[in-house]
């Protein structure tokens, strides 16, 4: 048991910092898109701390796999570079104790990306999801920019205003532009505030003390109307709707349905743990070097096949949501080849294939 907290240890401390990083890149990528949507006027400010907290979550269980496979590959490199496995094979220690060990690693591992890929998961992009629609429906005029035009509905209608109040109610000298009228019609107001119809869920602009410009100027049918109050709507009854994502529906759900797309959704949850279990022993043997390559010596090659992998899962996703893919099949062919790519690989090591490689080379030299 000392070896295996001794490897435990090297793995955990490669994991940590690993896991640091891909997370700190992925984070900083969603802040950057949440500022960008506050921007528009998409996201209120306010959201912005509780969405980075949740994509956390949702965030880890991509990143979980490729950090464990990387974290095993860089702590077993050192231990390749620093001559300790060859001390350890002296002992009697050899590869299938250290796959034992690595195998047990990786099904703690796995059992945090199942927890994770099957419940904490879709429950935190339910909840981005619904943080995110409610940002939308229920933008105020906080999720205005001052000073901007901003194209709302499709670009059906055009918004501006001047400024904003200092308690971030009203909007100050409001211009609306309707694009969609059988002629055009612009409205001037001193200001204006955004509301949401409590029947329809529309949103709607409220404006006061102001004009309203039908037809175009010099016309006969050019009308000029005052007005104390006005409502203007500025998203139709689309707005209200809610889009179901596949990524928020319920692990429980997905078991019960047999619809394609669900199946491949299901099929993709329980690919990512089991991914954990196949990368923590080909991390193992991809990790082999001699003292004088290094730890990196393999990380081209790996990354290589990771992504290869990878991308092999996603496609067959795909393929089986589209219907292209019988979902008894699904990605399933793509683990099992991953797995005989593990065997392979041990038997080629332990079989005498680095021998027979170094026979044929020397055998190959004048």
């Amino acid at each position: 048991m000392v070896i295996e907290r001794y490897l435990f240890r090297e793995v955990a401390q490669s994991f940590g910092g690993v896991l640091s990083v891909l997370m700190l890149i992925f984070v900083s990528h969603r802040f950057i898109r949440y500022l960008r949507d506050a921007a528009a006027g998409e996201l209120s400010n306010d959201v912005i701390a509780q969405l980075l907290g949740l994509s956390l979550a949702t965030g880890l269980v991509y990143v979980l796999p490729i950090a464990f496979y990387l974290a095993v590959l860089l702590a077993f490199g050192r231990l390749y570079r620093d001559s300790e496995i060859t001390a350890m094979a002296a002992s009697g220690i050899g590869m299938p104790r250290l796959l034992q060990a690595t195998a047990w690693f990786s099904v703690g591992f796995a059992a945090a990306a199942l927890v994770l890929s099957l419940y904490v998961s879709p429950k935190a992009w339910g909840q981005i999801k619904e943080l995110q629609r409610r940002a939308q429906q229920e933008a105020n005029i906080t999720a205005i920019a001052a000073g901007r035009f901003k194209e709302i509905a499709g670009g059906d209608r055009i918004f501006y205003a001047e400024s904003v109040s200092e308690d971030r109610r009203y909007a100050q000298t409001v211009f609306v532009r309707m694009l969609d009228a059988t002629r055009p019609v612009v409205l001037f107001a001193q200001r204006g505030r955004v509301e949401r119809e409590p029947g329809s869920g529309d949103r709607v602009v409220i404006m006061e003390d102001g004009h309203r410009y039908d037809g175009e100027p010099g016309q006969e049918d050019y009308t000029i109307t005052d007005f104390r109050t006005h409502a203007v709507r500025l998203e139709g009854n689309a707005a209200g709707t809610v889009t179901r994502y596949k990524d928020t529906i319920p692990t429980l759900e997905l078991l019960a349905s047999s619809e394609p797309r669900d199946r491949a959704e299901l099929q993709w949850r329980l690919s990512l743990p089991l991914s954990v279990l196949l990368l923590g022993p080909l991390a193992v043997l991809l990790s082999r070097t001699s003292p004088r390559q290094g730890r990196y010596a393999k990380l081209f090659y790996a990354i290589l096949v990771y992504f290869i992998y990878n991308n092999l899962m996603g496609i067959t996703r795909e393929l089986v949501e589209q219907g292209n893919l019988s979902p008894a099949i699904g990605i399933w062919p793509v683990h099992l080849a991953m797995a005989l790519l593990v065997v392979g690989a041990f038997l080629y090591q332990n079989t005498g294939g680095w021998r027979m490689l170094g026979h044929l080379r020397r055998a190959r030299r004048p």
